[in-house]
């Protein structure tokens, strides 16, 4: 193994794990901003739906049928979306488990396990936060994934109300103790935080 190489990507690992925390945190955000409008277009959908299974004339049954193709084209823009969220997050999910498999693999060497990355970060400090993240990334990943595949067969309102908590509920890559351990991490390396961490 090429320690000073081994060095140097793990200087470049304990920058991206802030970046793609921020990344992350960025990519649930837009992605309320895209489930706010799916919500609003499917309910205003079942609404139209309804109208639909109530026309009474030949004209009301087109312009409702019209209407209800229009929003569906609509809809298509917030899906486009969530799905390139759902499409960053992985590339974060898979980045930092690639990150933790070579710290890990390093980590059988004693020059790595008493490498001091930065003045004030450990080898092993962050190979612990790797582990975490990594953990919490992909246990909030599988979530959001079933919500992002789930987007397009939404059928009622209680459907949608799952769908929307289920985004907007970060559970693994939030709450308390996801909070925390970014918060120390950011102190360690010096890093202010500026967002607010999803709960």
């Amino acid at each position: 193994m090429n320690i000073k190489k081994a060095k140097l990507e793990m200087f470049m690992m304990s920058e991206q794990v802030w970046k793609d925390a921020e990344r992350w945190q960025l990519s649930i955000q837009h992605g309320q901003v895209a489930m706010k409008m799916v919500k609003t277009l499917n309910l205003r959908l079942f609404v139209t739906e309804n109208r639909l299974n109530h026309a009474g004339s030949r004209r009301e049954l087109q312009n409702t049928e019209k209407q209800i193709n229009s929003l569906y084209m609509r809809l298509q823009r917030p899906l486009t979306t969530m799905n390139k969220v759902l499409q960053t997050l992985t590339e974060i999910r898979d980045n930092t488990a690639r990150m933790l498999n070579r710290l890990t693999l390093w980590m059988d060497d004693d020059i790595v396990v008493k490498h001091m990355i930065t003045p004030t970060l450990k080898a092993s400090k962050l190979l612990v936060v790797l582990q975490f993240l990594s953990q919490r990334y992909d246990a909030e990943w599988e979530v959001k994934e079933v919500v992002v595949n789930d987007l397009e067969h939404i059928s009622n309102s209680y459907e949608l109300d799952l769908l929307m908590d289920g985004w907007g509920t970060c559970s693994h890559a939030g709450g308390q103790e996801f909070t925390m351990i970014l918060r120390e991490y950011y102190k360690i390396v010096g890093r202010n935080q500026s967002l607010v961490i999803n709960t």
